[in-house]
C-alpha cells in the first residue's frame, strides 16, 4: 500500500458509538470507576505545578485574548449568542501560541497543535473528531498523543466523557506506558486530567479569563495563568525528536 493509500484508508477508518452518544453507564463500564466518585476526588491544581511558564510568553496570551474580547465578546454561555466556534477561537489561540514558543524555545518543531483529529479506539468500537490534540512527532513515522483537549460552550461536565474516552483510547494507541494529560474547558474555566494507564487523576478547575481582564493585566497574570504553566510543564518535559532518534 503507498503512503497516500494508506493516509486514504485511515481517513476512512469507521466506529460504531461516537464518544459523545455513550451514555454515562457504559463509559463507566469501560473506563472502570463511577464518575460521581470521581468527581469527588479532585485535588489542588498547584501540586501540579513545578515550573512556571515564561512571563513574555504569558503576556503575549494575554494581549491575543483581550483581542478575542473586543472581537468576539465573552465567551459566556449565558450571554447571547455564542456558538461553540467562539469557544474554541479562545481555546485556539492558547495553545497555539503555546505549542509555537516550546517549539521555538527548544529548537525544533516536533510538536504539532492538530485540530479536528479523529481518534479511534483500538477495537473500532467507540471513536470521534477531538477538537483539539497535541500530538509529539518521536519519528517521521511515530507520533505519540499527548494532550487531548474537549471545548464546551455551556459547562465542564457536559465534555468529561467526551475527554475521557478519548484519553483512554489515545493511551492505548500510544502504548508507551506514558502519562496522557487532557483538558475540558469552557474557554473560561479549564479542567485538568491525567491517565497513567491504571489511575485516573482529576484536578481543582481554574479561571483564566474574568470580564475585566483588559483593564488588569497584572491582576491576570499573577492569579489566571495556572494553565498556562501546566501546559509549559507539559511541552517543556518532551525530549525532541532528535533527542529520541539517539
Amino acid at each position: 500500500m503507498t503512503d497516500n493509500e494508506e493516509t486514504l484508508s485511515k481517513r476512512k477508518r469507521k466506529y460504531v458509538t461516537s464518544f459523545s452518544n455513550m451514555s454515562q453507564e457504559d463509559a463507566e463500564k469501560i473506563l472502570g470507576f463511577r464518575f460521581a466518585r470521581f468527581y469527588c476526588s479532585q485535588k489542588p491544581l498547584d501540586q501540579f505545578i513545578t515550573k512556571k511558564a515564561p512571563q513574555s510568553w504569558k503576556k503575549e496570551i494575554f494581549q491575543q485574548l483581550v483581542h478575542c474580547l473586543d472581537s468576539e465578546g465573552y465567551p459566556e454561555a449565558s450571554i447571547l449568542p455564542l456558538n461553540q466556534a467562539v469557544v474554541t477561537d479562545y481555546v485556539g489561540t492558547i495553545l497555539r501560541i503555546m505549542v509555537a514558543y516550546c517549539n521555538r524555545t527548544m529548537k525544533h518543531s516536533s510538536i504539532q497543535l492538530t485540530r479536528e483529529k479523529q481518534i479511534i479506539s483500538n477495537d473500532e468500537q467507540i471513536g470521534e473528531d477531538i477538537e483539539f490534540v497535541v500530538i509529539h512527532n518521536l519519528t517521521e513515522n511515530d507520533v505519540r498523543y499527548v494532550i487531548v483537549v474537549e471545548a464546551k460552550r455551556d459547562s465542564l461536565g457536559n465534555g468529561l466523557t467526551q475527554l475521557l474516552l478519548a484519553m483512554k483510547s489515545t493511551f492505548d494507541i500510544n502504548n508507551d506506558q506514558k502519562l496522557v494529560y487532557g483538558f475540558v474547558t469552557t474557554a473560561i474555566d479549564w479542567q485538568l486530567i491525567t491517565f497513567d494507564g491504571q489511575r485516573w487523576n482529576l484536578y481543582n478547575r481554574s479561571t483564566i479569563l474574568f470580564g475585566s481582564m483588559k483593564k488588569q493585566e497584572d491582576l491576570w497574570l499573577n492569579n489566571f495563568t495556572q494553565i498556562l504553566d501546566i501546559i509549559y510543564y507539559i511541552l517543556s518535559s518532551l525530549e525532541s525528536s532528535s533527542e529520541n532518534n539517539n
